[in-house]
């Protein structure tokens, strides 16, 4: 499948590589005072961004499934299959839809995957990132509270869905993970998933607990693309959202957020 990505205009590049010879990290300084422990993310109105995986290929929709998990909340998703042939513009696209819904808190998990993996240039990579990121400032500009995922080094994906000349180094990955860390942790009212940590079974071809005393193959969660999460990598990957939002947030009620494992998937043995 042929991705055509769009670029930025020349303008806004050079001032990205200005900052790039700089030595910057490519998020704005800011002062402001990290989500104290103890915070509660307002559920009452559920926004979500991002590409396949939260658009529900291959597995669950997440408009559905925080729909279920979230029954007094308001969900609406804005999420697109086909973010991929211009993440620029989606995201843009995206974060604009999503403030016309008023949330009070974004579920952007899988948003910024695009901004890496759609080009092999690093440094339109940088500059997409930190794109991607000046949008979800607006959002909490506007009121809303931030989910976000970094972005995990995919080596299980089938070529045809992900060619291996798009999946960049591990040193730049991180890189680039590390860029995402410095924004979500000088900035109020926003939430780190690590989800580069929480696929690494995924790469070590290991096994998950995916509940008290049940392990299994971390492939069995997959979809047969090797890219996407199927119905029950999906319900695991949101419930340990859920527990990462207890942990971090322990003001939020634990009924705010219940995901409902999926009853038909046979699992592997």
């Amino acid at each position: 499948m042929k991705r055509n990505i769009s670029s930025l205009d020349s303008s806004r590049s050079s001032i990205v590589v200005a900052a790039l010879v700089l030595g910057l990290t490519g998020c704005r300084a800011n002062t402001e005072t990290p989500t104290p422990h103890g915070a509660t993310l307002p559920v009452s109105r559920i926004a979500i961004v991002g590409a396949s995986v939260s658009a529900g290929m291959g597995g669950t929709p997440f408009n559905d499934a925080f729909t279920a998990a979230a029954k007094s909340s308001a969900v609406e998703s804005e999420a697109d299959l086909m973010m991929f042939r211009d993440p620029v513009a989606e995201t843009t696209q995206q974060i604009d839809r999503a403030l016309a819904f008023h949330p009070t808190v974004i579920v952007a998990l899988d948003f910024l995957f695009w901004d890496i993996y759609g080009s092999t240039d690093p440094r339109w990579r940088v500059r997409a990132l930190d794109h991607g990121l000046a949008e979800l400032d607006r959002a909490r500009a506007a009121g809303a509270w931030i989910i976000v995922g970094d972005v995990p080094l995919i080596t299980t994906a089938a070529d045809w869905m992900l060619p291996r000349q798009q999946v960049p180094a591990a040193a730049d990955l991180a890189a680039l993970d590390q860029r995402i860390h410095a924004w979500a942790s000088s900035r109020d009212h926003v939430l780190e998933v690590p989800l580069a940590a929480w696929t690494e079974p995924l790469r070590a071809a290991g096994n998950i607990e995916i509940s008290p005393g049940e392990v299994v193959p971390a492939q069995s969660l997959m979809a047969v693309d090797g890219l996407h999460a199927n119905a029950l990598g999906t319900w695991y990957l949101l419930d340990r959202l859920d527990k990462l939002i207890e942990q971090q947030l322990p003001g939020t009620p634990k009924s705010a957020l219940v995901f409902v494992r999926p009853k038909s998937v046979v699992q592997d043995p």
